[in-house]
């Protein structure tokens, strides 16, 4: 995927109410993609479900091996080769809730719903992340 444009990075920091889905602070934030580029990135606009707001730290180390399950299980980064990214939910953990992105918009939904989406996505993979997490 190649950058968001501003109208897609501004409507994602509003969703996520201009703080980082990880750790909650308001400072240092940047666009993270949920679906890895890969290097050299693609020619897929990302849309506001292909990004989540993370501050600068917590995006790296969504990257690393160390915090990757936990991402994963969180809905933080989502899996290369899933084609739509709003049927993974997503976690937000100073707010204690499950969300469903819709577009701009985040639909709160329940954990067991959140637990059933991500296994009809990944199937058992998802416990093992629960684990790790």
């Amino acid at each position: 995927m190649s950058k968001p444009t501003a109208a897609v990075r501004e409507s994602t920091y509003e969703r996520d109410m201009h703080r980082c889905v990880s750790c909650g602070v308001m400072v240092s934030l940047s666009f993270q993609h949920r679906r890895a580029v890969g290097n050299g990135g693609s020619k897929i606009r990302p849309t506001c479900e292909d990004g989540l707001t993370l501050c600068l730290l917590c995006n790296s180390k969504c990257e690393t091996l160390a915090l990757q399950a936990r991402a994963l299980y969180f809905g933080w980064k989502v899996r290369r080769w899933v084609k739509d990214p709003s049927r993974v939910p997503v976690y937000y953990p100073h707010e204690f809730e499950w969300f469903r992105l819709v577009g701009t918009r985040r639909e709160r939904i329940t954990a067991g719903e959140a637990h059933e989406m991500m296994r009809d996505v990944y199937g058992d993979e998802h416990e093992t992340w629960r684990a790790a997490a």
